[in-house]
């Protein structure tokens, strides 16, 4: 696994020398079998290094790992970009095994789980979950929603549903669908556990819940 690790890690973390270096064992072989076919494989496995090595390093560590924690010390912007948004380098202090490993990634590089169609990387300073394989704790992956910022992410994708059918009332107070609408969305996010973590949320949502409540017509 520690080789495993190593491996995935120096994939995810170098793909352009990666991509020669598997251009490279595939050309090897192409003239060692006299199979020049062999040089497409070689090619496309290279490229579908260079976006996917993450996603792969990611979901090794997340079924392999070992649980630990992490911060980020420092973000850093480069001058390189990704999908119009500047790509930064993280320097991170990773907890493992009871010791502290000095660790990097980038916005390119980063190991989360679960994979989305979105890079969500913890705010400097913040304590966040990792898992890595002991004997190469420099390589981690991101639980990004057993971590804080994950949470409050989910959370605020939750309250989304309750702003909506709060301004929906707003803009119509007297309607009785809307004032139904807002006060199921208010019980779904209060029924949550996983937006119990939002105290100020809570609080105010079931504040708003025993208005509505209150309102309500006797039958």
């Amino acid at each position: 696994m520690k080789a495993i690790s190593a491996v995935l890690y120096f994939l995810s973390q170098h793909p352009a020398w990666s991509f020669f270096i598997i251009l490279a064992v595939f050309a090897g072989l192409a003239v060692l079998l006299r199979r020049l076919w062999l040089l497409v494989p070689g090619f496309l496995l290279g490229m579908a290094n260079i976006f996917c090595a993450s996603f792969l390093n990611a979901w090794f560590l997340q079924t392999w790992g070992t649980p630990g924690t992490a911060v980020v010390i420092q973000a850093t912007q480069t001058n390189s970009t990704l999908n119009d948004q500047y790509i930064f380098e993280y320097a991170v202090i990773a907890k493992a095994g009871g010791k502290d490993v000095k660790t990097n990634f980038s916005s390119m590089s980063a190991a989360i789980w679960p994979i989305r169609n979105e890079i969500l990387i913890p705010p400097p300073g913040q304590v966040f979950v990792t898992k890595y394989i002991p004997g190469y704790e420099e390589n981690i992956v991101i639980m990004a929603d057993e971590s804080t910022y994950g949470k409050m992410r989910i959370i605020a994708s939750n309250r989304e549903a309750v702003d909506r059918a709060r301004n929906q009332l707003a803009a119509s107070p007297s309607n009785e669908s809307y004032q139904e609408e807002y006060r199921q969305a208010l019980q779904t996010f209060l029924s949550d556990p996983a937006n119990r973590l939002d105290s100020v949320s809570i609080r105010q949502f079931s504040d708003a819940l025993g208005q509505l409540k209150t309102a309500a017509p006797s039958p």
